[in-house]
């Protein structure tokens, strides 16, 4: 019966990690001008308030590291950014 369930549990563990894996390409987000625009023209439509104000704060980061070349640290605004505008 241990067997039987080898497979079984194998595949419920694949399932269960497929919300890790879109995790980890959200956090993965590259630093580049194109997405710093996509998350910029997200911040742009959001209303007036403190979380527009944090993601164009963070944004600002983004594009201050990116053309610094310091591309871990504009993938952490970015993302910070990103998720102000969810």
């Amino acid at each position: 019966m241990i067997k039987k369930l080898g497979p079984a549990a194998a595949a419920i563990a694949a399932v269960l990690a497929i919300p890790a894996v879109h995790a980890q390409q959200l956090q993965a987000r590259e630093c580049n001008a194109s997405n710093i625009a996509f998350v910029a023209e997200a911040i742009a439509k959001m209303p007036d308030g403190k979380q527009k104000q944090t993601a164009s704060d963070e944004i600002s980061a983004a594009s201050e590291k990116m053309a610094m070349g310091k591309t871990d640290e504009c993938k952490d605004h970015l993302l910070k950014a990103s998720l102000q505008t969810k």
